[in-house]
């Protein structure tokens, strides 16, 4: 019974999480037919919109989330069944988040200065700086939506979390289909910033902040109907918020090095000129390889993560490697198959997300998205043996890891400065996806240590199974996108939107057919029992 509600559970969040991240994706490719992937606009749109998710990430991801649902979990267990706490804890998210908005607005101006170092177009700083002020006030409303997600979350009521981000998706896409009617296209991304629209940049962010803003309120309503009533109360002493403030400080060091990675990232990729691909197509490509993970990944481990919790706190230490082997066999099994689909489909893939562009511009941007994938299995992966530390509230190993491969990163992007511009993106983004295996090698090592294992062996098992499946179903996908015409500038692959989608649909089914029966030959277990489960469910064994 239980296993049946995990799965339930996995299945609603997924749904969600479909359908927000698809609408996220159809969002990014109506940015791209606004601004374009590339381009003065572009860039500085990106940049605005990175400083805004920078500051977001250390307010909410580097100090609730990797804590918040063990703390929430123990809370629960008091008299007042976590009221108390929840109503503290989302007063003080509130005021801190203003209070950061405030610093961070007084700072803006130096900070896009420092990012925009490299930017060649004098009027490009003033539009990015623009953008920035308007995207601001998102800190606030993501740090809300992270908080009452998670309390959400703590109560076994996953689904607005995963919902919610629908409406925002919704609002955003209707403000950029306003933004095109009245301001016009920019597939190409040609326009300068003294050819901008007046009024431009408050529609483009501005409704952008928008949907945000609404995505968190809407929250409100579910967080009533799981029982909790939310009341301000500014008197934070004596619910043990200071104990998730220090748990929080690990993971707070943690996510500031990744930012400070981030930015010195965004700095180094805001090298590129013209066309090049730079932060804007960095930002565009990763969308497409984290919807996997977010569909398949983040729903596997958000509806396991309180259990784990509960059983570190039991102390049934068998019960979590139980569960992070099987999230992690699941999930190599999973990613490696779309990883090596959108390696091969890269092309007819930028053909879709650019609809409008002409083909020379596809190719700056396809590169990065060529060596953004290498890194996807190591970075899933790693997200699921990460949630082991925490179900402990061990933030301090994580960070120390990621302190050593972020010094590793920051020697990278500095390297790409010895590389033409033309070529600075691509270089970063590969540099970094292999150092995600670098970490998860690390992480894996040390885990084991702390739990006396992890299950390595099924886990390796599961692994050779899929590179070598995923290597038969990567040559059948080469050899029928060659059949189609390649990738070539006459290619009918990426001759438009029609063509591209049918081109990625026929070649993903042939490569998903090769990789399945690949892996039922090779007897992988994950395989087998999802076949399993689905021939019962028709009646067919």
């Amino acid at each position: 019974m239980a296993t049946d509600s995990a799965a339930r559970a996995s299945v609603w969040i997924a749904s969600g999480t479909l359908l927000s991240r698809v609408l996220g994706l159809v969002r990014s490719m109506v940015l791209v037919a606004a601004i374009g992937a590339t381009g003065v606009a572009a860039n500085a749109f990106s940049t605005a919109s990175q400083v805004t998710n920078v500051v977001y990430t250390l307010v909410a991801t580097g100090v609730l989330t990797s804590v918040l649902v063990p703390q929430l979990t123990r809370a629960r267990l008091r008299e007042d069944g976590g009221a108390d706490y929840v109503n503290k804890l989302i007063t003080l998210a509130l005021c801190g988040s203003l209070a950061v908005c405030a610093v961070v607005a007084a700072l803006l101006p130096a900070l896009m200065g420092v990012l925009g170092t490299s930017w060649q177009d004098p009027g490009q700083l003033a539009l990015a700086t623009g953008f920035a002020f308007w995207l601001l006030p998102q800190i606030v409303f993501f740090t809300l939506y992270t908080v009452l997600g998670e309390v959400l979350n703590s109560r076994s009521h996953f689904g607005p979390y995963a919902w919610t981000p629908v409406l925002n998706n919704v609002v955003s896409i209707a403000g950029l289909a306003v933004f095109i009617w009245f301001m016009g296209a920019d597939a190409d991304g040609q326009r300068v910033s003294g050819e901008w629209p007046v009024g431009g940049t408050a529609l483009l962010a501005g409704t952008a902040t928008l949907g945000v803003a609404l995505q968190a309120l809407a929250l409100f309503v579910f967080l009533r109907r799981a029982g909790v009533s939310y009341r301000p109360d500014f008197r934070f002493r004596g619910t043990g918020l200071g104990a998730t403030a220090k748990l929080g400080g690990w993971t707070f060091l943690g996510v500031l090095v990744s930012q400070v990675v981030a930015l010195a990232l965004n700095q180094a990729m805001n090298r590129a000129a013209g066309n090049e691909a730079g932060i804007a197509a960095w930002q565009l490509v990763s969308l497409v390889t984290v919807l996997p993970h977010s569909i398949i990944v983040m729903s596997l481990v958000a509806s396991r993560f309180t259990r784990m919790s509960v059983a570190a706190e039991r102390g049934d230490t068998g019960a979590i490697r139980s569960d992070l082997s099987l999230v992690s066999r699941l999930t190599v099994v999973s990613i490696t198959l779309i990883a090596v689909v959108i390696a091969v489909l890269a092309g007819p893939i930028t053909r879709i997300l650019m609809a409008k562009a002409s083909v020379e511009q596809l190719y700056p941007v396809m590169a990065v998205l060529l060596c953004h994938v290498t890194g996807a299995v190591a970075f899933s992966v790693l997200f699921v043996l990460n949630r082991g530390f925490y179900a402990y509230s061990d933030t301090r190993s994580p960070f120390v890891i990621q302190s050593a491969i972020a010094v590793c990163s920051l020697a990278a992007i500095a390297a790409s400065f010895a590389v033409p511009s033309s070529a600075a993106t691509a270089f970063i983004t590969l540099a970094t996806n292999l150092l995600f295996w670098v970490q998860l090698a690390v992480t894996f090592f040390v885990l084991r240590r702390r739990l006396g294992g992890v299950g390595g062996r099924a886990i390796g098992r599961a692994w050779w199974q899929s590179a070598v499946a995923g290597a038969g179903s990567a040559v059948a996908g080469a050899w029928a996108l060659h059949a189609l015409g390649g990738i070539t500038i006459e290619s009918w692959a990426l001759s438009g939107l029609s063509a591209a989608v049918l081109t990625c649909v026929a070649v993903a089914a042939l490569m998903t057919a090769v990789y399945a029966g690949a892996l039922m030959l090779l007897r992988n277990a994950e395989v087998r029992q999802t076949w399993s489960l689905v021939a019962r469910r028709f009646g067919t064994g």
